[in-house]
């Protein structure tokens, strides 16, 4: 046996008290009355022997100084060593990512339900167990390490909020078998809606029943080829748990006014893609929120970004033979007011002004530029990470093309079954450069980051291929290559939302037009260090002038797992936490039942047994 608070122990030298006082007790004294009729009425001992009234008198001094030793021990917090294979160190994981905030029935929470779990844990575990507490969402965050305080844990758990931010237990897994390494024996619990691989007691917080559909996906921008006008990409899943068909209705609103309700019907674990036309001006705000009835998850169910204060994309166009197709495709982009382009010939290479994207044709520079993203039409020649073979003739014409990744920006709203190309080259590319298009089994346009640089090579000539002209394919794949090149630039930074749990630098006050999961609240936080954290699903304005949009949008999230039929409920899980190889101590508790069990025995047998 060993104290938790042996310091405690000094207090026994109370016991001195009731000693002394029973040792130099006051005695009976001996006076000459005319009867003892009385007095023997009265009291009982006079009708006992000696004997027994001396075991008495014992009896009471050492039920005083048992009550006494009992209260000392309890505060001293006596505690039985365990065994080796008991559990001496626990580290406890809990999930707090934007899925954890998804109701049951009830309206009970699934983080709501994993504290409740992980208490009981905390509560079976012994008084010495070395106690580490990790939160997570994208990132962990160790709220407690290695501590045996366990009302400090209890508190710092009942303060754990869900985040509309998508998680990943990865990172949090690593860190804390990092920390349990530091303990022997020391055991690792997780409390979350989806269990990860790895040996670890796992707490399973899925909704036994699920229905759930939220929006994955979405990005808003100038249409390429309508001046004043926006397209807005929303991509609505639902979970694949959904027991039946559901059907959700997507409302949206444009400053405050509704402008398109869509109705939907979607299959478990089937997703749908929407384009939203919009007609705006700049600065207006634009809401999207969908309704399915017995929705289980809120944080996915809306979002609202401002619409892009534009400026025309900055263009270097560099070629000694231009393709009259792309200057066509090029000019409309120009009318509508999307572009501003300079023109050049490879002699006057590199630009005096940096453009926000390059656009070579039938050239590349021998010396490869990494500073702009860059769109390669036809090169004939190789530079850089992009090789080029050029074929013999006229090149080789293709009745039809693959598309490779139909899903790809660079390829929104372009009809790839109807186009026709005659191919120029064969390229050889970086493997970071995706084929879009497949003419044959070569490809033919291709997209990709290489070192961080956007890049997009084409492999046809417009001029010569039969039906790219006549089609809106060449245009639409033009301007969606410019836009995507130009995502990551200052032309289009305000036109990008963010994910939620990205930082941001902004200073002062920042005013939150934000979804709480039930609707659009406004509401303001100060920021520290410059820094702004997004935590909240909506846009958001700073002090400084800065404005910006958060949203979730992630399947993940959206996907609500359901809980095994193999997970025991609730109940049944706490009584397994209860530890594994070890009865642990319960000294305490237990001193304290004995001594007011002590007491009421002394008092009973004080007044109804008139031991004194």
């Amino acid at each position: 046996m060993r104290f938790i608070a042996p310091q405690f122990l000094h207090l026994a030298w109370l016991a001195l008290i009731p000693l002394a006082l029973w040792l130099f007790r006051r005695h009976a004294k001996r006076l000459p009355v005319s009867t003892l009729l009385f007095f023997k009425s009265l009291a009982r001992e006079h009708q006992e022997s000696a004997w027994l009234r001396r075991v008495k008198k014992w009896l009471s001094l050492a039920l005083t100084l048992l009550a006494l030793f009992l209260a000392v021990f309890a505060l001293a917090r006596p505690s039985s060593e365990v065994g080796t294979t008991a559990t001496k160190a626990v580290v406890l994981l809990i999930d707090r990512s934007a899925s954890m905030a998804a109701t049951d029935a009830t309206g009970k929470t699934r983080l709501a339900e994993a504290v409740a779990a992980l208490q009981q844990v905390v509560r079976s575990l012994p008084d010495q167990a070395v106690l580490t507490l990790i939160a997570f969402d994208a990132k962990p965050d160790v709220l407690l390490s290695r501590s045996r305080n366990r009302r400090e844990c209890l508190r710092l758990l009942d303060e754990v909020k869900p985040l509309p931010i998508a998680g990943d237990a990865a990172e949090a897994l690593a860190t804390a078998r990092r920390l349990a390494e530091l303990d022997s024996g020391a055991k690792i619990w997780l409390a979350s809606d989806t269990k990860p691989e790895g040996d670890l007691a796992f707490i399973d917080c899925a909704l036994p029943e699920v229905v759930n559909v939220g929006l994955t996906g979405f990005q808003v921008r100038p249409s390429p080829l309508s001046g004043g006008q926006h397209e807005a990409f929303a991509k609505v899943s639902a979970s694949a748990a959904n027991r039946e068909k559901v059907s959700s209705t997507l409302e949206v609103t444009l400053a405050g006014r509704p402008v398109q309700i869509r109705e939907l019907e979607l299959e478990p674990g089937a997703s749908a893609t929407l384009i939203l036309p919009l007609e705006s001006a700049r600065g207006q705000r634009l809401e999207l929120q969908l309704k399915t009835p017995g929705d289980a998850f809120g944080w996915d169910d809306a979002l609202t970004v401002p619409l892009p204060r534009n400026r025309p994309l900055s263009v270097a166009w560099i070629t000694d033979k231009p393709d009259p197709f792309t200057e066509i495709a090029l000019a409309s982009l120009i009318e509508s007011r999307r572009i501003e382009m300079t023109r050049s010939a490879p002699d006057a290479w590199p630009p005096k002004e940096k453009p926000d994207v390059y656009v070579f044709e039938h050239w590349l520079p021998k010396t490869w530029p990494t500073d702009r993203p860059l769109i390669a039409l036809n090169p004939t020649t190789s530079s850089g990470p992009i090789s080029v073979k050029p074929l013999p003739g006229n090149g080789l014409p293709h009745d039809s093309l693959r598309s490779v990744l139909p899903d790809h920006p660079v390829l929104f709203r372009v009809a790839s079954s109807r186009v026709a190309l005659t191919q120029t080259s064969v390229l050889g590319l970086p493997a970071s450069l995706e084929p879009l298009w497949i003419a044959g089994t070569e490809p033919v346009l291709a997209a990709g980051e290489h070192a961080g640089q956007r890049i997009i090579v084409t492999a046809f000539s417009p001029a010569t291929s039969e039906q790219l002209a006549l089609l809106p394919a060449f245009p639409l794949v033009l301007g969606n290559a410019l836009y995507w090149c130009a995502e990551t630039n200052e032309a289009l930074a305000s036109q990008r939302p963010m994910r939620t749990g990205e930082l941001v630098p902004a200073s002062g006050l920042v005013n939150w037009h934000a979804w709480n999961g039930l609707q659009f609240t406004d509401t303001s936080e100060q920021t520290t260090g410059g820094l702004l954290s997004l935590t909240h699903i909506g846009s958001w304005e700073a002090a400084d002038g800065k404005t910006g949009t958060s949203i979730l949008a992630a399947a993940k999230e959206t996907n609500l797992p359901k809980r095994s039929e193999e997970s025991p409920a609730m109940p049944e899980l706490r009584e397994r936490a209860i530890v594994t190889a070890a009865s642990f101590s319960t000294w305490p508790q237990k001193l304290l039942w004995l001594l007011a069990a002590l007491l009421l025995v002394e008092s009973f047998l004080f007044h109804r047994k008139a031991v004194y």
